[in-house]
């Protein structure tokens, strides 16, 4: 990992890979892939699959007084993740106790991936990417929790502007741990996946069971197995200053300031069941 920060036209920040950080940079600060449509002044963002906080930090440069609940299992990452949001000030910090995690569920995705990958663009240019990943992966334990878990110990929750998925092949685990009463609030999910996880049909079904309408597309920077999904409710929940108090059951009371993060240390314990 670099001692001194990469910095970038718009931000710097910490990294384990120069070149997977400005991968990253691209994907999130030049090419918008994240950008919401009809997001609050204030919106409120989970971030399921932090990494390294680029996703999250981009969007805190976007919505200063935006609340982010970010998770990232990989002990390694979370702590470049941690140093990032020091760096940026990014505001008060809530985390959970620090357990060991996985930074995917499904390492055979992770080998599907890599094929395509050099099919695509080539051994050399692969390798520059991935370096000795599949040569040096570990097995570590990882606690699960439902998403749901941590948003029912949050009060104030009026909307979720924003439900960002990017876990390795656990995408579905992530929906799965969402309650109905956290489900009606959800404005958008912006979900990265992959064919191989062989979910793609069910994330879609439930989508469309939850009100959600959705469109695909090929991720450009990926092989052709990946895709983004975007889905959007075709009939908005109100915003949070005309939301209908009888819509969702949720604790009363707000209990942040502007610009509160929260942030899930150490686990995308947060994400399944």
């Amino acid at each position: 990992m670099a001692t001194e920060p990469i910095n970038f036209e718009k931000i710097s920040c910490y990294a384990q890979s120069q070149v997977e950080a400005e991968f990253i940079y691209k994907e999130i600060f030049e090419d918008h892939c994240y950008d919401l449509p009809n997001a609050s002044i204030s919106p409120f963002i989970i971030d399921a699959g932090a990494n390294i906080g680029l996703m999250s930090l981009y969007m805190k440069q976007r919505y200063p007084s935006s609340k982010i609940l970010a998770f990232e299992p990989a002990p390694d990452t979370f702590d470049i993740l941690r140093r990032n949001l020091d760096l940026h000030n990014a505001g008060d910090l809530t985390y959970y106790p620090k357990l060991p995690g996985n930074s995917t569920l499904v390492p055979e995705e992770k080998q599907h991936i890599y094929g395509e990958a050099v099919r695509v663009h080539g051994q050399e240019a692969v390798d520059q990417l991935f370096g000795d990943t599949f040569k040096t992966a570990q097995e570590v334990d990882v606690k699960l929790q439902r998403l749901s878990h941590f948003l029912h110990n949050r009060s104030g929750i009026e909307a979720i502007d924003l439900l960002k998925i990017d876990v390795e092949g656990a995408e579905l685990d992530v929906l799965r741990g969402l309650d109905d009463v956290h489900w009606c609030l959800i404005q958008n999910i912006i979900l990265e996946g992959c064919e191989a996880s062989g979910t793609r049909a069910t994330i879609e079904e439930l989508l469309k069971s939850k009100g959600f309408s959705f469109t695909r597309e090929a991720a450009a920077w990926a092989p052709r197995d990946f895709y983004m999904l975007r889905a959007y409710r075709k009939v908005l929940v109100p915003m949070r200053e005309q939301i209908n108090p009888g819509l969702c059951t949720l604790p009363v009371g707000y209990d942040g300031e502007d610009g509160e993060w929260a942030v899930a240390l150490g686990q995308d314990e947060g994400c399944t069941r």
